[in-house]
């Protein structure tokens, strides 16, 4: 296993930086809230519907959102994982049960039981040792199944003959559109700092650092907060262990799991593959929660009381985080293919797509406010539509047109169940964007609430 560990031990992470236009978020499956806003030129308004009756706040004694914690859903990605991406092995014991790909999935499993306990809805992104974008490669002994070419590049595959990072950035972008069809709050994903020198030997550091990207419309508000708070979370809980440790505090950079989408290619990136091709539509972070290369450390965080210490911390962050957002919004629909979480498209090319609409012109939805503070009297559900093969809009159409209906101003955790009405456009598979919006400019999917996206046809 060794020397398949040195073979196929991958980066996922990836890197671009350079300029790149700031891309609009979304807010897809569950209830939830985010700042106000309305967008796009109009055309003529839709259909008027009547308003339903709010949904009172269950109320709860969670930590995180104690109105309504069902309705937050958090996305964790656990780096790395199956037979052809070990991470960074362990350089002291080179096993796969102690490389990274097993020690973020211990990490990530433990968050996910201390998340469920306190009410909220987690999306996974693997729960075992397995790629979700295929694990085939026979030369090293992988049978899992098939690799996917997922970003769209029109090559799948590992191996020499395969363009380097073709399998990384499938993988990831499968790994983005989970959570963006899961329309998930945030995005952690959960990594393992590999130090070493120019001859490969590990350096005896240890330390935790956070990367974020501050291109989006919510980076550098929503996004730089969940930084703070998540690297803040984990720096608190890994204190006090007996060696020195490093806190490298956060950074603005663009790795493949955070980026967005790479519009335009410029002399400084002239590569759009290096990015996502559909970025996350939601806060995203990629944290480096510990270090591997100081023998301390590495004994710590392969251990079960050390990867419960670290998941501690970044409940932490992400309790801190929720704490202090102030607007947003869930939109949810009662639709299959529409369930959490998001069923896998069986066959090639991308595993998640917007549910479909199955014909439904009239599409019954939950409006829920996520946020702390109360929503305006001013709020209307906009709705565009987008001609796309691919499984969901990664930007907003644009046109966004109000729909001529009341939506009631929801306290915290409140809810509420409205008709809306959809008149599908002509030309092939369409896709709805379906946000809120005060009559400003600006939409809550610009604040990092994903957008309910729906298809009107299968791919």
């Amino acid at each position: 296993m060794s020397r398949l560990a040195t073979l196929v031990s991958l980066a996922l992470i990836l890197g671009a930086c350079g300029d790149n236009p700031p891309q609009p978020s979304a807010s897809q499956q569950l209830p939830s809230a985010a700042s106000p806003s309305s967008a796009g030129s109009s055309s003529a308004p839709l259909p008027t519907a009547a308003a339903g009756e709010v949904i009172p706040a269950p109320g709860s004694q969670s930590p995180i959102y104690a109105p309504n914690p069902g309705a937050i859903v958090v996305a964790i990605d656990p780096g790395h994982g199956g037979c052809l991406d070990w991470g960074s092995p362990s350089p002291f014991d080179n096993v796969p049960g102690k490389a990274e790909k097993a020690i973020t999935l211990g990490i990530a499993l433990a968050l996910r039981d201390r998340l469920e306990a306190a009410g909220i809805t987690v999306v996974m992104i693997r729960t075992t040792d397995a790629a979700i974008a295929g694990d085939r490669y026979s030369p090293l002994g992988c049978e899992g199944p098939p690799l996917r070419d997922v970003n769209g590049d029109g090559i799948a595959g590992f191996g020499e003959q395969v363009p380097p990072h073709t399998l990384e950035r499938d993988e990831l972008q499968a790994r983005l559109d989970l959570a963006n069809v899961a329309r998930a709050d945030v995005l952690v994903s959960i990594h393992v700092d590999a130090i070493t020198d120019a001859n490969g030997d590990p350096i005896p550091v240890a330390r935790t650092e956070t990367f974020y990207t501050d291109e989006t419309r919510w980076g550098p508000s929503a996004t730089r907060q969940l930084a703070e708070a998540v690297q803040g979370g984990v720096v608190n809980a890994m204190d006090g262990l007996g060696y020195e440790r490093q806190d490298r505090g956060i950074n603005a950079h663009n790795f493949y799991m955070v980026a967005p989408p790479l519009l335009k290619e410029t002399a400084e990136r002239p590569n759009r593959w290096a990015q996502p091709t559909r970025g996350a539509l939601m806060p995203s972070v990629l944290c480096e929660v510990a270090s591997d290369s100081l023998a301390a450390e590495d004994k710590l965080i392969t251990s079960p009381d050390g990867q419960a210490r670290i998941a501690d911390g970044l409940l932490a962050g992400l309790s801190s985080y929720f704490a202090q957002r102030a607007m947003a919004a869930r939109i949810d629909v009662a639709l299959p293919g529409a369930a959490l979480p998001p069923p896998a498209r069986p066959g090639a090319g991308p595993p998640f797509w917007a549910p479909m609409l199955h014909g439904i012109t009239g599409l019954p939805v939950t409006l829920t406010n996520t946020g702390h503070d109360s929503w305006g009297k001013n709020l209307r559900i906009l709705v565009g539509w987008g001609p796309s093969s691919d499984p969901y809009l990664r930007a907003p159409p644009s046109s966004l047109v109000p729909v001529e209906l009341s939506v009631p101003t929801l306290a915290p955790g409140e809810s509420v169940e409205l008709n809306v009405p959809l008149t599908i456009p002509p030309g092939g598979r369409q896709v709805a964007w379906i946000t809120l919006g005060d009559g400003n400019g600006t939409t809550f999917a610009d604040s990092g609430s994903p957008p309910l996206q729906l298809a009107s046809a299968a791919p």
